[in-house]
């Protein structure tokens, strides 16, 4: 009776040890979750904040632009920005395709390459060098994006500009 009551109380201890180290674990993922929250919130806050002084530096301009009262005819620049931007749509399409092809090519040749590793294997160092391709690849996928977006804000200094030019043109033989 004694040895079964005692067997009993052992398997509730070893029960709670492991409740136990399983609230640890929990508690750790818990705080991780807590600090990846409080960095996404000051980043929130960064881009809130970033948003809010865009939007400070843009109502001034915006104010000129309706107090100059000038219509200007838009279309070639807007025909040209739009070429722009089909053109950066068409490249990255492409990048995306190649990049989609020689990962297949890679994943192709990563398996049968998988049981004969050998550096003096030629197929080997063509698995090893696509690799590398293929991360370069990936990288400029990642800043293909980057890219566009300066591609897009060159556009839009360059339309208010030609507005300046315009503006201050017509001002010159008013």
């Amino acid at each position: 009776m004694f040895m079964r009551q005692a067997n009993q109380v052992n398997q509730w201890d070893r029960l709670i040890m492991n409740n136990a180290e399983q609230i640890i674990d929990l508690n750790n993922e818990v705080e991780k979750v807590r600090a990846d929250q409080q960095r996404l919130n000051h980043d929130l806050d960064f881009i809130s904040s970033q948003q809010q002084e865009l939007e400070d530096m843009l109502a001034p301009l915006e104010d000129k632009i309706k107090s100059a009262g000038v219509t200007l005819n838009n279309q070639h620049s807007d025909n040209e920005r739009e070429k722009i931007y089909t053109l950066a749509e068409q490249i990255d399409s492409q990048l995306q395709q190649m990049s989609g092809d020689i990962t297949e090519v890679v994943e192709h040749l990563n398996s049968v390459n998988t049981n004969n590793q050998d550096e003096a294997n030629p197929m080997y160092q063509i698995s090893k060098i696509l690799n590398m391709h293929m991360d370069a690849l990936v990288w400029i996928d990642q800043h293909s994006n980057v890219l566009q977006k300066k591609v897009e804000d060159v556009s839009v200094l360059c339309e208010a500009r030609k507005k300046e030019q315009a503006n201050n043109f017509k001002m010159a033989f008013e």
